[in-house]
């Protein structure tokens, strides 16, 4: 089950490990957005919990654009739509003792061409920060808040007066890389495909938090995965139990060049996910948690259009 291939998946930095569910192919096409709304996915350890929530929606283009922030280098990406899509994850660590961790990721992207636009991150609760990133064709430009204090970290992050700008550039030519994508579009991506369709995804060029990654997905043998959550559609709402065999599939990386000399891991030596023979949406996930530890992460709610 599992459980025995959870003890190769190290710690994953939080885009990723938190959902494995948790966008574009290699191709740079979009794959057909799957009939989910939203989801969530639950993990217990050791009187712990962490829920993670993705959500998806529609939001007028010009709205957007409002709250992009502008690069000082490279040419920023636009959208020719009139609407963008905002994928957001939000997951909500309860540790034993009392500690609250609460931690959101906001990305804007083109639903035409999968192109990420503008990305938000935060952290509330444990070395509190607020990043804002705006992806150009040369790079990603980086703008980050963090309070001095515990006393500025109970004010908003306006106010907060430890600050820093980075640019991270892309790779060269020499790399190789299909369109880049962001690290959270591996959820709808490997959504879409799903288990007959990533055979043919080749690796994919992923920008995580300070560069780039080569990302390769790859299907595993079927697994029995047992399911108990809560249905919610257009013709009401029913709760699924039971169990079925299906494939997995391990997510491994490898970066692509450096940052300032230094290499950041992405997945280590990989992290599986598990979805529906039904629709493409996830099941359950294996990886490792920042704060929490290894985990299974079951899905507990699903929502569809």
């Amino acid at each position: 089950m599992i459980r025995r291939w959870s003890r190769a998946c190290r710690a994953l930095p939080y885009a990723a490990a938190l959902l494995i569910l948790l966008a574009g192919p290699a191709t740079g096409a979009p794959p057909a957005a799957p009939a989910w709304s939203s989801f969530t996915m639950q993990a217990s350890r050791l009187g712990s919990t962490a829920t993670a929530v993705v959500e998806r929606r529609m939001i007028a283009a010009s709205a957007a654009r409002s709250v992009f922030i502008d690069s000082p280098r490279g040419r920023p990406l636009e959208t020719a739509q009139v609407e963008v899509q905002k994928l957001s994850i939000t997951v909500v660590i309860e540790i034993t003792g009392g500690r609250r961790i609460r931690l959101e990721n906001h990305l804007w992207s083109d639903p035409h061409t999968g192109s990420p636009l503008y990305l938000v991150r935060t952290r509330d609760g444990l070395k509190d920060y607020h990043q804002q990133f705006r992806f150009t064709r040369e790079g990603v430009f980086r703008r980050q808040r963090e309070p001095a204090s515990a006393r500025e970290a109970a004010g908003p992050p306006e106010s907060w007066s430890k600050r820093g700008e980075h640019f991270y550039p892309f790779p060269g030519d020499g790399a190789r890389c299909p369109p880049i994508i962001e690290s959270s579009q591996l959820i709808p991506l490997a959504a879409a495909f799903g288990e007959d369709g990533l055979g043919n995804v080749g690796p994919l060029c992923v920008f995580h938090k300070r560069q780039v990654h080569r990302v390769r997905l790859q299907p595993q043998p079927p697994q029995p995965i047992r399911f108990d959550f809560l249905e919610r559609g257009p013709d009401g709402e029913k709760r699924r139990v039971g169990t079925v065999s299906v494939p997995g599939m391990r997510l491994t990386s490898q970066p692509i060049g450096s940052y300032r000399g230094n290499v950041e891991d992405f997945v280590r030596e990989g992290t599986f996910f598990f979805l529906s023979p039904e629709g493409g949406w996830p099941l359950a996930a294996v990886g490792e948690m920042p704060f929490f530890g290894q985990v299974e992460m079951s899905l507990t709610e699903i929502t569809f259009h």
